[in-house]
């Protein structure tokens, strides 16, 4: 007989991330209202061998699901690969490094709906930080983090990796994190932006609250020396997908501003990786515009002036 479908599936990707997989399982059932509705996909996003998720065995070891890649897909990859092996009603869309507040399985649930995507406060393991979404820089196409709780009309910009919770049908219908992209940054902006296009909204609630590991300033310093190429070429393929075209040059001539030895590769990138294709496909299928959406949440660019329609 096969067993029920969960309500709830928590995906994740993990790459080198050892048994921190086990301690983000172990809090988010020890903080569930319902555990027995929640499963796990874990996609073991190329690890090494000493860093693969480690799961305890036991009882819980059933309810988690890792799915082993043997090349580097990187988070929009692996997140998608994660959904299309989920069960769940409901996906819950979270790092491998995190700890969820009490309850946060029955406010999901309460706060979803077909239409609606869920942003979560995110904490700062080491410090009172509180992050409550983020908010569109426009045209560098970067994001900041919202550090109040938003107002009466509890809309953000864009849902944080670390918590965004949508049904999993939406999720299919907006057809997930753009593959286009390359290993990090950008992901959520983009997938956010399109959202927001295809007729969704993302409302952010401080009813869930998961607890992040951030990294740390050395390990930042790591990161971007490696990935910076890529982030550079995700930032200008997100606004080549959805802003005016007027403000194209601009987007380009801030990134060549500020990282002059890394866009002229990431502009290649954007060739080689279809950029503009990928817009035409998206005002093809999109119901709403870029000015829709700059309607919508009355946006304004990063120096508060209006954003051109065209």
């Amino acid at each position: 007989m096969t067993p029920p479908s969960p309500g709830i599936s928590v995906v994740m990707p993990a790459r080198d991330e050892g048994d921190r997989v086990g301690a983000t399982v172990a809090s988010a059932l020890e903080a569930g209202a319902g555990p027995d509705d929640i499963e796990f996909v874990v996609v073991d996003d190329c690890s090494a061998p000493g860093g693969r998720p480690v799961i305890a065995d036991g009882p819980d070891r059933r309810r988690v699901r890792i799915i082993r890649s043997d090349r580097h897909l990187g988070v929009g990859a692996a997140r998608n690969l994660a959904a299309r092996h989920a069960r769940g009603r409901v996906l819950f869309v979270t790092d491998a490094h995190t700890r969820f507040s009490d309850g946060w399985d029955r406010e999901a649930q309460r706060l979803i709906g077909p239409d609606r995507i869920l942003s979560v406060t995110i904490r700062d393991r080491t410090s009172a930080w509180r992050g409550y979404g983020c908010r569109l820089v426009i045209p560098h196409m970067g994001t900041h983090w919202n550090t109040s709780p938003p107002g009466p009309l509890p809309h953000v910009h864009v849902a944080s990796s670390a918590g965004t919770v949508i049904e999993r049908a939406r999720f299919a219908r907006i057809g997930g994190y753009d593959e286009g992209m390359v290993h990090y940054s950008g992901f959520e902006p983009e997938f956010s932006v399109r959202a927001w296009r295809s007729g969704a909204e993302i409302v952010h609630t401080t009813d869930i609250e998961i607890t992040h590991r951030f990294k740390r300033r050395e390990e930042v310093t790591a990161f971007l020396g490696v990935a910076r190429t890529a982030i550079v070429h995700n930032c200008l393929r997100f606004g080549t997908a959805h802003l005016p075209e007027s403000m194209i040059p601009e987007m380009v001539r801030l990134h060549a501003l500020e990282f002059p030895d890394h866009v002229r590769e990431a502009l290649v990138m954007l060739e080689q990786r279809g950029a503009w294709r990928r817009r035409e496909e998206l005002a093809a299928s999109l119901p709403y515009d870029f000015a829709w959406f700059v309607r919508r949440l009355g946006l304004r660019d990063q120096i508060d002036r209006p954003i051109p329609s065209t």
